[in-house]
């Protein structure tokens, strides 16, 4: 039966770092449970990795330390290529929004000519002829 001891305890008692005990439970040499929100590991497997390690590090304990960096660099090489596609997508966005703001401007543009058209339409209804093309055209605008 495991003898929990919360990770703070055995930092003071055993004499070593938080880190290297976070560590060891990331490598798997001994598990941890959280209690009332508090990170404990069991007590036995401190020890028993302590005796372990008293002859010197192992080829076993390099090898899965070795692996630990091996998986911890495949994640952040992850991440890093997760980072490149979302700055692809950025820039594909600011692209999108350049297109459409210069649809915009060029919408405006087009309005600000029809308003133009019919003002002129409007000012020059008098001299236009009732069987002219700006007449029909005239009459198409204001339907």
């Amino acid at each position: 039966m495991p003898k929990w001891i919360s990770v703070e305890k055995a930092v003071i008692k055993y004499h070593i770092e938080k880190e290297a005990i976070l560590l060891w439970v990331e490598m798997g040499q001994f598990p941890m449970l959280y209690i009332d929100n508090v990170p404990n590991v069991d007590e036995e497997c401190i020890l028993e990795l302590f005796r372990r390690s008293k002859a010197g590090i192992t080829a076993e304990y390099i090898d899965t330390l070795e692996q630990l960096c091996i998986d911890k660099t495949m994640v952040c090489e992850k991440y890093a290529h997760i980072i490149q596609l979302k700055e692809k997508e950025i820039q594909l966005q600011k692209e999108i929004n350049t297109l459409i703001n210069e649809i915009q401007a060029a919408m405006k543009r087009q309005n600000e000519r029809i308003r133009d058209l019919k003002k002129a339409i409007g000012e020059n209804n008098n001299v236009i002829r009732s069987d002219s093309w700006i007449k029909r055209l005239r009459k198409k605008f204001q339907k």
